[in-house]
């Protein structure tokens, strides 16, 4: 019997052994839970002061109004209002034709997310028998995403065509308007007008800045109908195609002379309406005018 606890030790040493090496490796839940918790004194708890002033100075100091030399608090629900002529331009047809006068412009009313726009745009013969034709777009605007917008109103347009007859148009509106990926400025709508007709216009352009006042700026127009409208020569489909291409010279941000040029043209269905008519459905013109913003 005393031979067999002999033989019985050493294993219960080596046992006894590598429990205590295990206990001080593997802390008990609560002894890690202590060493990791971070220490913090009464002082790193306490808000930062100013330099030489105690918390009631501070305190103080905050319920007056600031010195004038503060400068005003931005609030973000002002009413703000811009304008911008984007196209205010002599227009020179390459053939004998006469010269035109054409303008496009943007305005809003409102703050960050809601506004109310106008957008202006028309074209006027400067020689006798005047041939006369306008838009205008009256939106509300909401923003829906970063630099978008979704805008719904109504348009209207009138005309005084060569023979001196004389349309007014009401539509109602709806467009998207925001830059998309790469810079790019897009105007897209959709016109329902009082006799049910359906068109739509797509307007995308690019500023491409070549030094920090020189702009070249390409810009393409495309206009379509759902259905033939004889009495406006359109037929269904895509009826026109606008390409230009301005040069200004920004002397300031908001006034900028400008260069360029412009080819439209009338296309498949609503040009052959146009030849019949006597016109021309396709126009090659040379630009000057001027870009011009304000508040």
């Amino acid at each position: 019997m005393q031979n067999i606890k002999l033989l019985l030790l050493p294993p219960l040493l080596c046992m006894l052994h590598a429990s205590d090496a295990l206990a001080q490796h593997h802390p008990t839940p609560d002894e890690d839970q202590h060493e990791e918790a971070p220490q913090h004194t009464q002082k790193e708890r306490e808000p930062s002061l100013p330099e030489g002033m105690t918390l009631e100075q501070t305190l103080a100091l905050a319920a007056k109004p600031p010195p004038e030399h503060f400068p005003q608090a931005l609030h973000d629900d002002m009413v703000l209002g811009f304008f911008l002529w984007d196209q205010l331009e002599y227009r020179a047809p390459m053939a004998a034709q006469a010269g035109m006068l054409g303008w496009e412009g943007n305005a809003w009313l409102g703050g960050d997310f809601n506004r109310v726009v106008l957008k202006p745009q028309g074209e006027v013969e400067l020689s006798e028998p005047r041939a006369l034709e306008t838009e205008n777009d009256l939106l509300y605007s909401r923003l829906i995403a970063p630099f978008w917008s979704a805008q719904a109103g109504v348009q209207y347009a009138n005309s005084w065509a060569l023979e001196g007859a004389y349309e007014d148009r009401w539509s109602a509106a709806l467009a998207i308007q925001g830059i998309a990926p790469g810079k790019f400025e897009v105007d897209a709508s959709v016109y329902l007008s009082q006799a049910l007709a359906l068109t739509g216009e797509l307007e995308v352009e690019y500023d491409w800045r070549l030094t920090q006042r020189l702009v070249l700026q390409p810009r393409v127009e495309l206009a379509l109908a759902i259905q033939d409208i004889p009495e406006r020569q359109i037929g269904a489909g895509i009826s026109d195609i606008s390409a230009g291409l301005r040069l200004r010279y920004e002397l300031k941000r908001e006034l900028a002379p400008y260069l360029g040029v412009q080819y439209q043209a009338r296309t498949f269905e609503s040009a052959d309406r146009t030849r019949a008519a006597g016109g021309d459905p396709r126009q090659f013109m040379a630009l000057a005018g001027l870009r011009f913003a304000f508040l």
